[in-house]
């Protein structure tokens, strides 16, 4: 084989690791993944969270380790029949101790070793129901001597309790971690660890973040937000999570205590936030709607269709003339319509509504267009949302 198929072979194969040990959207929804084939070995992980990565990390380690010497395998399979014909390997050619050919060398010993290392320290990690493993010991930590946490398996215990409940919350940061967060319990997820933080000793900072253009055509943006979670009980480290502007709240919703933000911490506003702003701006300018009284009281027991939140606070009322920026009569076609829907939207869901009918990529001309009516189609513009009077 010629040197240029070894060295095509050699970035296919380092693109093919990359690909195990990092795993794309594609390998992961295609169930290619370490964790996906070794499913049945690994056991359930809502019914036993901590036993679960202790035997998931312990699993990547050692077949992530075989990485290396299954391509020094492949290669001489392949490559080195040919090559060592054709260079005769007298014991005293000088290429023997070129630097390059001392640096294959020590690779591949480095590779044959490192999965019987790992092998022994998995070994030494499963003896006495796992106690050695590396989370084990870290749970360890959170003993106090109590009966409810007397050793690390009372600990991991509540940990797995607490992950079956249906109020924690999971964040998935990239295809390899996750941040969990239960009653009292931050973990995150690694392939090879687990970090996990107590809430009642922790305290949680966000100190960063950054925003990325997603689509320059449709001009939408993805904000990260870094929290450093610093925990205080001696023994255990800090760590960092990174997460999606638009999962903070899910987060700050679970914690039992403030997550402190720095100010060099902006948080962005979306595009559609912005809109429903400008939104509520312009329907604050329109008349507003007088109901009956009785139809008023009625009403306001009512929530809105769509959050099931707030009460309704808008009807849909032609104010529009049907002209356009000239002045010029509107044809048929686009004139606003009579709505005769009862109130029963809020000016928030109807502002995001009013926005999702629109083309994402003129966003600069939505507060011109028209949209329909959610329930009986009418077609209106942001001059027919008037608020309920009294309850702008």
């Amino acid at each position: 084989m010629s040197q240029e198929s070894a060295i095509v072979f050699t970035i296919f194969y380092a693109l093919l690791c990359f690909c195990i040990v990092y795993p794309s959207t594609e390998f992961v929804s295609a169930g290619l993944t370490v964790d996906h084939v070794f499913s049945s070995t690994l056991g359930s992980e809502a019914l036993s969270f901590v036993q679960h990565h202790i035997r998931r990390t312990s699993l990547n380690l050692m077949v992530h380790s075989l990485l290396p010497v299954m391509y020094i395998r492949v290669y001489f399979m392949q490559f080195d029949r040919s090559e060592s014909g054709e260079d005769g390997g007298a014991e005293g050619d000088p290429d023997l101790y070129s630097p390059l050919v001392l640096a294959w060398r020590t690779f591949i010993v480095a590779a044959i070793l490192l999965p019987g290392l790992v092998a022994g320290a998995i070994y030494y990690w499963s003896r006495k129901g796992w106690e050695n493993h590396p989370i084990a010991r870290r749970l360890a930590k959170f003993c106090d001597g109590s009966e409810r946490f007397r050793d690390w398996k009372a600990v991991a215990a509540n940990i797995n309790d607490e992950y079956r409940r249906d109020d924690k919350v999971v964040i998935r940061m990239n295809p390899v971690s996750r941040v969990v967060v239960t009653e009292n319990w931050i973990i995150k997820t690694g392939p090879y660890w687990i970090n996990i933080a107590k809430q009642d000793d922790t305290a949680l900072i966000a100190y960063k973040s950054d925003t990325h253009d997603v689509s320059q055509e449709a001009f939408e943006t993805v904000q990260y937000v870094n929290i450093a979670v610093k925990p205080t009980r001696p023994g255990i480290r800090e760590f960092s999570i990174r997460i999606n502007a638009l999962d903070f709240k899910d987060l700050q919703d679970r914690i039992n205590r403030p997550i402190t933000i720095l100010s060099s911490v902006k948080f962005h506003r979306s595009v559609l936030d912005r809109f429903v702003d400008v939104f509520k701006d312009q329907v604050a300018q329109n008349p507003t709607y007088r109901a009956e009284r009785h139809a008023a009281a009625a009403d306001s027991q009512d929530s809105c269709f769509a959050c099931m939140q707030a009460q309704p606070n808008i009807k849909i009322q032609k104010n529009c003339l049907d002209v356009d920026e000239e002045g010029e009569a509107l044809p048929e076609s686009r004139c606003c319509q009579v709505c005769n829907c009862r109130p029963m939207w809020c000016i928030d869901c109807v502002a995001k509504w009013f926005a999702s009918r629109q083309n994402q990529s003129e966003r600069e001309s939505w507060l011109q267009q028209k949209c329909t009516c959610p329930m009986c189609r009418a077609r209106f513009c942001v001059l027919d949302v008037c608020y309920i009077e009294g309850m702008a």
